[in-house]
């Protein structure tokens, strides 16, 4: 089982940037049956202080998360992300779009003979 984070906007429904999200939509993803299932919410503390670094609060929040979706993340935010183990995915659109794209991704990827 992994969990899967999302950033999302303000309304819920779209995929937002990293840095700048307010809060995570975490699945918990079964990998045997490509099912994702709905956890809870991650809220990423945020003061917009412009001198502040504001993707490490969002780091910090998905520090147990496996994967994160979201729809851009800057270089160094990439950097320390990868660093934490975590994978990231670059998307945009509706979550619920969003998550079955991963879902049919990682199907096909099974179904791949080597």
């Amino acid at each position: 089982m992994k969990k899967i984070a999302i950033a999302v906007k303000e309304n819920g429904k779209k995929v937002e940037h990293f840095g700048i999200c307010e809060y995570f939509i975490v699945y918990n993803y079964d990998e045997k049956n490509h099912d994702a299932e709905y956890d809870n919410v991650i809220f990423s503390s945020k003061d917009h202080n412009k001198n502040g670094e504001e993707w490490e609060k969002s780091a910090d929040a998905i520090k147990n998360c496996d994967i994160v979706i979201c729809e851009k993340m800057g270089l160094v935010a990439k950097t320390e992300v990868k660093k934490m183990g975590i994978k990231i995915i670059e998307s945009e659109g509706l979550i619920e779009d969003v998550i079955d794209n991963f879902i049919k991704t990682e199907t096909k990827k099974e179904n791949i003979i080597l």
